[in-house]
């Protein structure tokens, strides 16, 4: 399988992650799954469900290819990368395996 994610670039209170926070993200990754593609920068723009709030994120889409048996695996760091970033949602989408999800980040 290959999920997607996307890293931001500010957290959600406007302030900025690092650049060697996100190398930091990066090299987690591609240590725990053996590998990583950084596509770039991507914008988006999203409204939270639960208060009508309007995001604008700059983020940085990653690929990792893993096996589909780590799905639990890949949903679960990219949570705790949305926690480290103090995100309320992450989005990951699972290719050759799942579709398009959104997953809640819990407060801690």
């Amino acid at each position: 399988m290959i999920f997607i994610t996307l890293i931001p670039t500010r957290r959600n209170d406007g302030s900025a992650v690092s650049e060697a926070e996100q190398n930091a993200i990066l090299t987690d990754l591609w240590n725990r799954f053996g590998g990583v593609t950084k596509e770039g920068l991507v914008e988006g723009h999203w409204i939270d469900t639960s208060d009508g709030k309007h995001y604008q994120d700059q983020s940085i889409k990653i690929l990792v290819a893993c096996e589909s048996s780590r799905l639990r695996e890949a949903e679960e760091t990219v949570i705790e990368i949305g926690r480290q970033l103090d995100q309320r949602a992450m989005y990951f989408e699972v290719r050759y395996f799942d579709g398009v999800r959104f997953l809640d980040v819990p407060a801690n």
